[in-house]
């Protein structure tokens, strides 16, 4: 029995050696495979400036008039229309994200200046999701495509008699503007997350 037992201990020795090099080797492999995975690089630019974090609070202060026949060229006045521009570029990001831009009006006279109009232009769409607030996503094959979005806000100076005094006030600072305060704030775009449209309520 025991010269039996010398004769298989060679072979158990082996077989042991063996799965011993086997587990070790898939234990590797598993590790080196784990060690590759890396986090999703973020980061996104708002007319061209980078965003620090999730969000980005500036102030519009240039804003694109169109010229008018009864206004000298280079100047601004009362039933001037123009526009300002938000671009949103996501592309050296590697995941879905989705993206809300809040204004605050609340500097702007609603009887000196009227919002005419919000949208993203070349036929995009975007959803109002609050009163201020207009949203839309990036989806990964839209990043790939190098794919950036631009938000377009139209605007009139109204002429009113009744506003000539407050019109007057703007006019006797020297390089006036217009200031917007805004913020956009970016997050991760999640499978089967939907924007939900504001309704007034």
């Amino acid at each position: 029995m025991k010269k039996g037992l010398m004769v298989l201990a060679p072979f158990f020795f082996i077989t042991a050696i063996f799965f011993f090099q086997k587990a070790y080797s898939l234990f590797e492999s598993n590790r080196v495979n784990t060690s590759s995975i890396s986090i999703a690089k973020w980061q996104v630019k708002i007319n061209d400036d980078n965003i620090s974090g999730s969000s980005s609070t500036f102030t519009i202060d240039n804003i694109n008039w169109i010229e008018s026949e009864n206004v000298k060229s280079g100047k601004v006045a009362p039933e001037m229309d123009g526009y300002f521009d938000i671009e949103i570029d996501p592309n050296k990001t590697e995941t879905s994200v989705r993206y809300d831009v809040t204004f605050d009006f609340s500097n702007l006279d609603s009887s000196q200046f009227i919002i005419n109009e919000i949208k993203e232009i070349d036929e995009k769409e975007i959803v109002r999701t609050g009163e201020f607030t207009y949203s839309n996503i990036f989806t990964l094959d839209d990043i790939n495509n190098n794919e950036t979005n631009t938000l377009r806000v139209y605007l009139s100076w109204v002429n009113d008699e009744l506003n000539n005094e407050k019109d007057s006030n703007l006019g006797k600072v020297a390089n006036n503007t217009i200031k917007i305060p805004v913020v956009v704030e970016i997050s991760q775009h999640l499978d089967g997350e939907t924007l939900t449209e504001y309704t007034g309520e």
